[in-house]
């Protein structure tokens, strides 16, 4: 992990994490508190509403996404995180923890199954998850429920929007 010592360190780290966006640094005791700076018409479209607040961990380099709190609340909240070690509101975004990919297997009007692998990247490493994954497209229901299966379901549907609703036959994403 790169030192992050200084507020342009903070901004810089960021942007490896997601380049195509700009982050408002406040530093803390812990770190600094991030949050996305919109443009006027993101602002507008209402997605200033609930917008998450990021945590940059200054000892570990971890960063953690946080609830719409003040900033000052996510600072505290994680300070006491922290002192403690219980209660982290904040879930972990960065450094990415797994590799999720999903190759199309079978569709039809209604559903679309995809291969799911997901490797982690955690050291040691989580054993690595393959199965069949199932999507109903007009309600995005899941067979199987988990976190992970939510995340591919939710990036594959992503993609179909950006390809005017044709779903990937592969498709790869991290969280």
């Amino acid at each position: 992990m790169a030192e992050l010592e200084t507020t342009e360190q903070a901004l810089a780290y960021l942007a490896e994490m997601s380049p195509t966006e700009t982050f408002h640094v406040q530093p803390f005791q812990s770190g600094w508190v991030a949050t996305k700076v919109l443009t006027p018409e993101q602002m507008t479209s209402g997605e200033a509403v609930g917008l998450a607040h990021l945590v940059i961990d200054s000892e570990t380099g971890i960063v953690y996404q946080y609830p719409s709190w003040s900033e000052m609340m996510v600072a505290d909240a994680h300070t006491a995180f922290k002192l403690t070690g219980i209660n982290r509101a904040g879930r972990q975004i960065y450094p990415y923890q797994w590799t999720i990919t999903v190759e199309r297997t079978q569709e039809n009007d209604q559903t679309i199954t995809y291969q799911m692998t997901a490797e982690s990247l955690t050291d040691p490493p989580e054993p690595t998850q393959h199965h069949p994954l199932t999507i109903e497209k007009h309600t995005l229901a899941t067979d199987p429920t988990d976190w992970l299966s939510s995340v591919a379901m939710s990036h594959a549907e992503w993609m179909s929007r950006q390809n005017q609703g044709v779903w990937p036959e592969v498709a790869t994403s991290q969280v």
